[in-house]
This record gives C-alpha cells, sequence and structure tokens, in this order.
C-alpha cells in the first residue's frame, strides 16, 4: 500500500480521535492525492480488505474492539483554490484553516465556523455550523469518489440536507473537494466577533477535557443541554464517561473512558429525557461500527 501513501502498522486509534478512545487498525494510509485514493479503494475492494475514512476524529465514536481493517486519512488533500468570488477546497483541509484562508482573502462568511474541530470534508457530511452558520449555507457543489473509486459531483440541490444532517451521512461515499461561495465583509469585525465566540466557547464548554462536540442535535424549540440538564444528569457518570458539569450536552472523556460507557450514558440520556419531556433525542455524532470482510489476512496483503 505504500506506493498510495504513507503506511503506518498496528495503530493506536485513541491518538486519532477528540474522545481519546478505541482498540487499534492494523492499518493507516494517509493518501496522496484524489487519483491515488481511487487506486487504494480498488485495491483494498480487490483483496477484500475492509476500509474506513476518518477526518478529524470529531463528532464520532469509535468502537473499543481492534480493527483488521485500513485507516485512511486525506489530511494530504488540503489544498484551497480561489478564484473571485468562487471557493475550490480539497476535503483533508481543517475547518480552522479554511476560514482562516477566506479571511485572509477578505471572505467573512464562514467566520462563525472558527472554533469548530475537524476536517472540511467531515462538516460537510455533518453540515456542522455555530453562531447561525452552517456548512451548507454557501455551498456550490460537493465532489465525491463512491466506494468503487469513480467520482461525480453534486450541485447543491440535488443534495438533501437538514439541520446537522446530510445524506452523506453513513454512507461509503468519500467527500473529496467542494466548492464554495465567498462573500467579502469586514475582517477586522469578523476576527473580533471570532474572539468573542472563542472566548464564548471557552467558559460554555469543556474545552479541557476530551469531548467530540454536541453530543445531540437541538430538537425544535429546546436545546439538548436544557432539557439533560432538568432531567437532573449534569455530571452524571457512568464509567469514566461523564456528562459535563459545564454543559450538558457534551459527555466528557474524564478518566479512561470506553465506547461502551459513553454508549451506555448516551441511552440513558436519551431514556431520561423521553420519560420527562417526551422528546426523543436524536444523536448528532456518529456511533461507527466496524465492517470486517474477514476473508484474507491483511498482513498478507500490504
Amino acid at each position: 500500500m505504500k506506493e498510495y501513501g504513507l503506511v503506518e502498522e498496528n495503530v493506536d486509534l485513541k491518538k486519532y480521535n477528540t474522545y481519546g478512545i478505541g482498540g487499534g487498525a492494523s492499518y493507516l494510509v494517509r493518501v496522496e492525492s484524489i487519483e491515488k485514493l481511487g487506486l487504494l479503494l480498488k485495491y483494498l475492494n480487490n483483496n477484500n480488505i475492509s476500509w474506513y475514512v476518518l477526518g478529524g476524529g470529531s463528532n464520532v465514536l469509535l468502537p473499543d474492539e481492534d480493527y483488521d481493517g485500513v485507516i485512511i486519512k486525506l489530511d494530504a488533500l488540503n489544498s484551497i483554490i480561489i478564484n473571485k468570488d468562487i471557493i475550490k477546497a480539497e476535503a483533508g483541509v481543517t475547518l480552522g484553516n479554511f476560514v482562516k484562508v477566506l479571511l485572509d482573502e477578505g471572505y467573512t462568511n464562514y467566520a462563525p465556523l472558527m472554533g469548530i474541530p475537524g476536517t472540511l470534508g467531515g462538516a460537510i457530511i455533518g453540515n456542522a455550523g455555530s453562531f447561525g452558520v452552517s456548512i451548507m449555507d454557501y455551498l456550490v457543489d460537493v465532489t465525491i469518489m463512491d466506494c468503487n473509486g469513480v467520482i461525480k459531483t453534486l450541485n447543491k440541490e440535488d443534495i438533501k440536507y437538514d439541520y446537522r444532517y446530510t445524506e452523506f451521512k453513513g454512507k461509503k461515499d468519500i467527500i473529496v473537494s467542494a466548492t464554495f461561495k465567498g462573500i467579502k465583509g469586514n475582517v477586522a469585525e469578523a476576527k473580533e466577533q471570532i474572539k468573542i465566540n472563542l472566548e464564548k466557547r471557552k467558559y460554555t464548554q469543556p474545552l479541557e477535557y476530551k469531548n467530540a462536540g454536541s453530543v445531540f442535535k437541538n430538537p425544535p424549540e429546546y436545546s439538548a443541554g436544557y432539557l439533560i440538564e432538568h432531567v437532573g444528569l449534569k455530571d452524571f457518570a457512568v464509567g469514566g464517561a461523564k456528562v459535563s458539569e459545564k454543559h450538558a450536552n457534551f459527555i466528557i472523556n474524564f478518566h479512561n473512558a470506553t465506547s461502551r460507557d459513553i454508549i451506555k450514558l448516551i441511552g440513558i440520556i436519551q431514556d431520561k429525557v423521553f420519560e420527562k419531556f417526551n422528546i426523543e433525542l436524536k444523536l448528532e455524532q456518529v456511533i461507527v461500527k466496524w465492517e470486517n470482510h474477514g476473508k484474507k489476512s491483511k498482513k498478507e496483503n500490504k
């Protein structure tokens, strides 16, 4: 697999997600280009080797079990090209760097997203947003690669999306790049607002602990944090996982939490909120389940 990118063996996945949980993976490959990503997928599929694309590791809950497959990282796919008011960016760029590059060129429309962790591809999958702006607001199109390495581009109007959701969530299609509309504004004011927003995050979110962001989507007319707090679950713990005392819609890894701890805590929260408010909290985070083909030894196919 070395012809497709940088290969690591026997990887500790705790280092690759913001919860700091999970088992190991047989391989991790940092692909060097979109073309090599397609070739890698064909190789893995032809050899019946399981694979999973992992972005910045935020907003996901990885299993405790080891993964007998290949983790694909798109970090090297991080180019940003600006042509007048049209921005073309690859999926591996961090969302923070995406916002910074746009600000450097005078575009302020995505400034409210500064502070959200993860990659641009992951942000699109979950339609990430904050302070009234979502990533899909100014999106023009998305270029995806299907599980067989075939590339196609979808216009925004052809994509199903909603609050913290797009049709890419839970699918094997890989976002490789996207095009956005840039809107110029007052950069100094935008940067000042970013400072205010980041300070607000510092005091309202448990950034001092390992976490994966908001656990649940906000239901209509309520905040998930309000509902969780008002069923008395702030600071409630299962194993090493705990509902944050600072913000109830955050679960923190405060003491060697496992995926099982977090999943059990999620279930308790949903049950308690439904019991008191008759509201079903829906996950914003993605619970990952490994798919192992188990037909060939991965060590024989490197």
